[in-house]
This record gives C-alpha cells, sequence and structure tokens, in this order.
C-alpha cells in the first residue's frame, strides 16, 4: 500500500505540472467556449441556450476524450523519464504500476473539467447547482474510459510522437459529428446513422436531455458504459501488462 501511495502522489504531480493536461482541460476548452460562443452568438438568437451555454457544455467531453493523448503519455512517461528500471526493481505490483497511472489521470483530468464547469457556471450560466452531481459523474466516467485505454495504448507502446497524430484523429472526427464546433441536424436517416457512432453524440444528447428534459436516464446509462469500458481497458493493462515495453522507450527533448 505505501509503494502504490508512493506511485499515485508521483503520478498526481506528473499529471497535474503537466502542460498537456492543463492546456488540453483548462485552457482549450475555456478560450474556445469563449470564441465560438461570440463568433456564434447570432446563430443562438431565439434559442433555448445560447451559444455560451451551447459550446460550455459540449467542449468539456470532448477534451476529455483528447486527454487520451495526455494518458497515453501518462503510460510511457516512466521510460521516458528512466525511472521505469526503479519502478520494476521495487516490490511493486502491476496492478499498483497501472491504477496509479489510472486514478491520477482521473483526479486530474476530473479536476480539471469541474474548473471549467465552476467558470461556466459563474461566467455563462451554463449550469445549475442541481447539475453538479450528474455532470460529474459523466466527466468521472468520461475520464476513467479515457485513463484506463490511453494508459493500456501508451504500456505497449514506444514511440509517441507516432501514436499520438493517430489518436487525435478520431477524436477530432467524433467531435466533428457531434456538433462541438458547429451545431447542425439532420433529417436524413443514414447520415443520422453516421452522426449517432459518435460516443460524443451520446455525450451532448445525454446532458441536454438532462438539463432541459429533466431526465438523466440516459446520462447515467452513458456513464456506466463508459465505467464498464474503463473497467475492461484497466483489467486488459494488467493483465497484458510487459515489463520490457513499460521500460523501453525514447522521447526527442524529454529531459532525464
Amino acid at each position: 500500500m505505501i509503494a502504490f501511495k508512493s506511485l499515485l502522489w508521483s503520478s498526481i504531480r506528473r499529471r497535474a505540472t503537466d502542460g498537456f493536461s492543463v492546456g488540453y482541460n483548462i485552457i482549450f476548452p475555456l478560450l474556445m467556449i469563449l470564441v465560438l460562443g461570440l463568433l456564434t452568438k447570432g446563430l443562438f438568437d431565439g434559442e433555448v441556450v445560447t451559444s455560451y451555454q451551447y459550446y460550455g457544455v459540449v467542449f468539456v467531453p470532448f477534451c476529455l476524450f483528447m486527454g487520451i493523448v495526455t494518458s497515453a503519455y501518462g503510460g510511457k512517461d516512466d521510460a521516458y523519464a528512466n525511472t521505469a528500471d526503479r519502478v520494476l526493481l521495487a516490490p511493486i505490483s502491476v496492478s499498483s504500476i497501472v491504477l496509479s497511472k489510472v486514478i491520477s489521470q482521473i483526479i486530474v483530468f476530473t479536476g480539471c473539467s469541474l474548473m471549467v464547469f465552476a467558470v461556466g457556471a459563474a461566467t455563462w450560466q451554463v449550469w445549475r447547482i442541481s447539475d453538479l452531481i450528474p455532470v460529474t459523474l459523466l466527466y468521472l466516467s468520461i475520464a476513467f474510459m479515457i485513463a484506463a485505454m490511453g494508459t493500456t495504448i501508451g504500456l505497449s507502446m514506444k514511440n509517441f510522437m507516432q501514436i499520438k497524430n493517430i489518436l487525435n484523429v478520431p477524436m477530432t472526427v467524433f467531435a466533428i459529428l457531434a456538433g462541438c464546433f458547429y451545431r447542425f441536424g439532420t433529417f436524413h436517416s443514414g447520415l443520422q446513422f453516421i452522426i449517432d457512432l459518435s460516443p460524443l453524440t451520446w455525450v451532448n444528447r445525454s446532458i441536454f436531455m438532462m438539463m432541459f428534459d429533466h431526465n438523466a436516464v440516459m446520462l447515467y446509462g452513458v456513464c456506466g458504459i463508459f465505467s464498464g469500458i474503463g473497467i475492461l481497458f484497466t483489467l486488459i493493462a494488467i493483465i497484458f501488462f510487459k515489463k520490457e515495453a513499460y521500460g523501453d522507450g525514447e522521447l526527442p527533448g524529454y529531459e532525464k
């Protein structure tokens, strides 16, 4: 337990001081909500939601999904920092290594998202107090899934720069389909099917349904699915953990 706590606090410090974590999950969403909210303000005249409220809802989940890049990096940072061998030689279990990475990322990602939640509630009236618990659970489930998936990928990869470019593509496609950059609707069944393939579509839909229809059934269902995926990938990371892959890897420009 002492070894696990040491690994956990070390991972939390790394993620909390990591420019990717802070940039992607606090600065970037706040800037995008401000800019897109201002640019599209006229398109939301007469609508139930304002432009700031709309982007305040849809951008945080997107940034959490983009956190898979940070998670993959976090899964490999022991090798980049030249500390992997020391961890492997210590009396630390594989489950402690994996769980410390996953839990630290969940804490930091969710904490950053709740900061944006607070700013959005105070500045643009995006949220109500009653939204805090369900939205926090949603953020936690997304963070869990992304942390587990990213850690699993990170522990099995060698070249972070190559995998980073690959991971960015599907996340951006999911965001476009879900209307994170530009809101659009369709009555075409084929196009609607494609839109519904994006998990962010269901995330955004569940939030708006909770906010305006006072129906959180879909939101809690999404939380359950994402949590199940998170558990699955955490188990995969533990079961298929390979010491050679964990300790192997270099990142150009990384100061050891």
